[in-house]
């Protein structure tokens, strides 16, 4: 691994710039595993970052499953790092353990395709989110498939404040832990409460080309809100599954 210091560019989170530079060299083979990573003393030398800084950048490593602590006090790559690399980059998701509420998908089932971008809220939405109707939001849509055929299609929408606290949410790929594990590691917001509901439906059009289903086909409708302890909102998401698939939730409850 070279020594001396790294410059970084200021309009990108600093450590997700150190995160991108770990992956790469971890992807290329220069870090393999097992072999120790930077202590965060180190990172704050060579990238002239803050203590806190490189600790996030020693917790999204770990969320993203390619890093874990040692015997002692040092971080390793994890067994598999660069596979699950390798499996990111080419639109498949390494699932891993998260410890928010996220949908359980079949044995089997993987994100295929993602697609991030900014788009004008639909009054619905733009009310949940707490910004005018009309005014533009980021909008993340995952489409996980089972034997070639989608399984189901998320479309998730985000306030501007966890937008820009988790940069990686507007990136076209899949996020091995799951969005609601990354938000909670890059921008400590937690999910404390959830509100669903569910409705069945009719395929449209548009929802039955994108399952490559026939139109008027039933379909389970399931719209959910996420909520920090404090009552801010995390994300909103609409998952479209189409019959023949589940659509799974794992839930913790806690109190009397």
């Amino acid at each position: 691994m070279a020594n001396g210091t790294t410059e970084l560019e200021r309009p990108i989170p600093l450590y997700m710039q150190v995160v991108r530079q770990l992956r790469a060299q971890i992807a290329s083979g220069e870090l393999t595993d097992g072999d120790t990573l930077p202590s965060q003393r180190q990172m704050m030398a060579r990238w002239r970052i803050s203590m806190q800084t490189a600790s996030k950048v020693i917790g999204a490593l770990k969320t993203e499953g390619l890093a874990i602590p040692s015997i002692g006090r040092d971080t390793i790559v994890a067994p598999g790092a660069a596979a699950r690399i390798a499996a990111t980059s080419a639109g498949i998701a390494a699932t891993t353990a998260s410890p928010a509420p996220e949908a359980e998908a079949e044995a089997g089932d993987r994100v295929t395709a993602v697609t991030a971008t900014r788009a004008a809220a639909p009054a619905q939405v733009a009310a949940i989110l707490g910004v005018p109707s009309g005014r533009r939001a980021l909008r993340r849509t995952e489409t996980r498939s089972a034997d070639g055929q989608p399984a189901a299609i998320t479309t998730a929408w985000y306030p501007p404040a966890i937008a820009d606290a988790a940069p990686r949410l507007a990136e076209s790929q899949p996020l091995p832990a799951g969005t609601l594990a990354y938000i909670t590691q890059a921008a400590g917001a937690r999910p404390a409460r959830a509100l669903e509901e569910h409705a069945a439906a009719a395929a449209d059009d548009d929802t039955a080309a994108a399952l490559g289903i026939t139109p008027g086909t039933p379909v389970l409708i399931t719209r959910a809100q996420h909520h920090a302890a404090d009552g801010k909102l995390i994300q909103y998401a609409e998952t479209i599954t189409p019959a023949g698939h589940r659509h799974t939730r794992a839930y913790t409850i806690t109190g009397a």
